[in-house]
């Protein structure tokens, strides 16, 4: 019970929260809506809401000196949800949200 509790302690909340708000609901939300087009869907919410929220995801990590592995939480998250409901291309989104994280808190680690 004790490692629980510890584990607990020790989860980024904020992080975890929004990543689920983002990656899953933002995602399942804006795929199933009849007025949003491919075309609006992917150059608003997957590259622009989720570009940005990569970058924010990295800064964060950086600036609460969190572990370097939680820059996987949300392109993770992300990729469960297109693979289960979005078109096979989207996948392919979920390195490029890795890899906008990890440069964004590798950038913030060199000043």
């Amino acid at each position: 019970m004790d490692f629980m509790k510890k584990a607990w302690a020790r989860l980024d909340k904020k992080l975890w929260i929004s990543s689920i708000l983002v990656g899953i609901v933002l995602t399942l939300v804006v795929d199933k809506l009849p007025f949003v087009t491919r075309v609006a869907m992917v150059e608003l919410v997957l590259i622009l809401i989720n570009g940005l929220f990569s970058i924010w995801t990295g800064y964060w990590i950086y600036k609460h000196q969190r572990n370097w592995g939680e820059l996987f939480i949300f392109p993770i998250l992300y990729f469960i949800t297109a693979y289960l409901f979005m078109p096979r291309y989207t996948y392919y989104f979920a390195l490029a949200y890795l890899a906008l994280a990890y440069l964004s808190w590798a950038m913030h680690q060199q000043k």
